[in-house]
């Protein structure tokens, strides 16, 4: 089929924008055995689905952060290759239930596969539409028309469901884990060829102080753990994981990544919220655009930061200037006086961070961010200096510093009124005034402002 003719049979539906997919979780459902005329009806199920993933935890806490996008492309029947029924569905991704080996005929993957080899024919075809339609997608679903239940995390690349209720309910959410976060199964079943590397949430570790998880596992819970009632809800180390029943351990008895139906457990919660932030950044813009400002006026300057915002609690920030903390600044927004700055190249600065509690790991520091502008401050200073009398009635002194709009003599009485006497500019920085010969001498204050008004 031609680029042209695909695009021709293809749909493409927005289904929810939270934000600029530069900075979005962008989630992107795939039709796999829909005909041209059930695009209605695979809309109305990754809309669905997206619903069932988004509601549980940690995502639900995160929906925000999502885009949903559908991509529907037709297959020319129905369904889905059933070899251990003896059906065969001439569909788009040639989708296949079973691998040929054990009887795990609820595994429903794509070429290359068991069934066939060429990547061009699965998931080539995937990448291509991606490319297409989405280059930024961080998750892919595809969603099979067929009622058996089953489905697979494609190789790690794509998340693979049947539309059965007990698929849809489960499979996506099991298997996001694992193409986005590198969950592993924690099943105990062998499973030949399965390959021999550690994830987030499996270990070969026994050693307390070495185990990747060791945060959350509090120092009376004995280790390994006893898979009994009285540690049933703690993180510990649990014997069986990995397609293997002893020698790896999981962080607790019953999780998402064994046993459909249940919560990520806190450790695979945590993975998968890093694995957000790895696609993401906290903050969406901020302003001034520019980070490197030259002033030269005392006017105010606004800085602000647009923020994603997770639900249930709030992003922290903290504003600083030349490192040291504003003990006020901990909104989006903050107001400089440039007369607070120093002469010179000073750093204003806005550290944000999720304080979430779903994270207690965070090495890379995924969950914070700092925004910095480099503020150039050129204000006008003025010093006076040097007075002498020149006769009796005469006097003078000098006005040094900067003043590129010109400066103004003032003087008074009081220290409140004030009355310009002369203006002028500074020539090489300093400009000497001299009093009108005979003007009264008399005891007065001056100063030199600048711009003159």
């Amino acid at each position: 089929m031609s680029a042209s003719s695909l695009l021709a049979q293809t749909n493409f539906h927005t289904l929810v924008t939270n934000g600029p997919a530069a900075n979005r979780l962008n989630l992107v459902f795939l039709a796999e055995g829909y005909t041209s005329n059930q695009f209605n009806l695979f809309f109305t199920h990754a809309t669905n689905t997206a619903n069932i993933l988004l509601s549980n935890s940690p995502f639900a806490e995160y929906r925000s952060y999502f885009n949903v996008f559908a991509i529907a492309v037709a297959s020319a029947q129905s369904g889905s290759d059933r070899p251990v029924d003896g059906i065969t569905r001439n569909t788009y991704f040639n989708s296949t239930y079973g691998n040929g080996v054990t009887v795990r005929e609820e595994l429903i993957s794509i070429p290359p596969n068991w069934t066939n080899g060429n990547y061009s024919q699965g998931q080539g075809k995937v990448d291509n539409l991606l490319q297409t339609f989405m280059p930024a997608t961080d998750l892919a679903i595809m969603l099979v028309n067929d009622l058996n239940l089953g489905g697979s995390d494609g190789a790690g690349k794509v998340a693979i469901t049947s539309i059965a209720p007990n698929s849809l309910s489960d499979i996506p959410v099991h298997e996001s884990g694992h193409v986005l976060a590198n969950l592993g199964d924690e099943y105990t079943t062998p499973n030949p060829g399965y390959p021999d590397t550690e994830e987030p949430n499996t270990t070969r570790e026994t050693n307390r102080a070495l185990i990747k998880w060791n945060a959350w596992i509090t120092p009376d819970t004995p280790i390994p753990t006893p898979p009994t009632f009285d540690y049933q809800e703690v993180v510990g180390l649990f014997e069986g994981a990995h397609y293997n029943a002893t020698g790896w351990y999981r962080p607790k008895l019953n999780c998402r990544m064994g046993s459909l139906g249940v919560p990520f457990c806190e450790v695979c919660r945590e993975a998968l919220v890093l694995s957000f932030y790895r696609n993401v950044r906290l903050v969406d813009s901020f302003s001034p655009a520019n980070t490197n400002l030259a002033i030269s006026t005392p006017d105010l300057v606004q800085f602000a930061l647009t923020t994603l915002q997770p639900i249930g609690h709030t992003l922290t920030v903290q504003w600083l200037t030349n490192g040291i903390p504003i003990a006020t600044a901990t909104n989006t927004t903050l107001t400089v006086s440039p007369a607070s700055l120093n002469n010179g190249v000073n750093v204003v600065a806005a550290q944000i961070s999720d304080p979430t509690p779903f994270v207690r790991t965070d090495p890379q520091n995924h969950l914070r961010q700092t925004v910095s502008w480099t503020v150039n401050v050129s204000l006008p200073a003025l010093e006076l200096s040097a007075p002498r009398w020149l006769n009796p009635n005469q006097f003078a002194f000098r006005i040094s510093g900067v003043a590129p709009q010109g400066f103004a003599i003032q003087t008074s009485t009081n220290l409140t009124d004030w009355a310009s006497v002369a203006t002028n500019f500074l020539v090489n920085g300093q400009f000497d005034y001299t009093n009108q010969a005979g003007a009264n001498p008399s005891a007065r204050l001056f100063r030199a402002v600048t711009p003159p008004r």
